[in-house]
């Protein structure tokens, strides 16, 4: 992950913060499941980390098996926002 932050540009830094407030969540993810409101919070926070991934992947013109993760992740999280 860090070659990948490093050919995205990044910051060193930027991948320990991305790491941490992806887990936080996905940890609210799964409370959410005990606390409704927190449903639609973690789906958008980690929706938004994904569509900078999938952004950063067409920036660098990653392949689309690269960007199929981020992307898939980020169609989820919408349909739990939305729906």
């Amino acid at each position: 992950m860090k070659e990948e932050f490093a050919v995205y540009g990044r910051h060193p830094w930027a991948l320990y913060v991305v790491g941490c407030l992806t887990i936080l969540f996905a940890i609210l993810l799964i409370v959410g499941v005990w606390v409704p409101d927190l449903t639609e919070l973690a789906a958008g926070g980690l929706g938004a980390l994904m569509l900078g991934a999938v952004l950063m992947h067409a920036k660098v013109k990653d392949s689309a098996q690269k960007t199929l993760p981020a992307f898939t992740m980020l169609v989820r999280c919408l349909l739990v926002v939305f729906l």
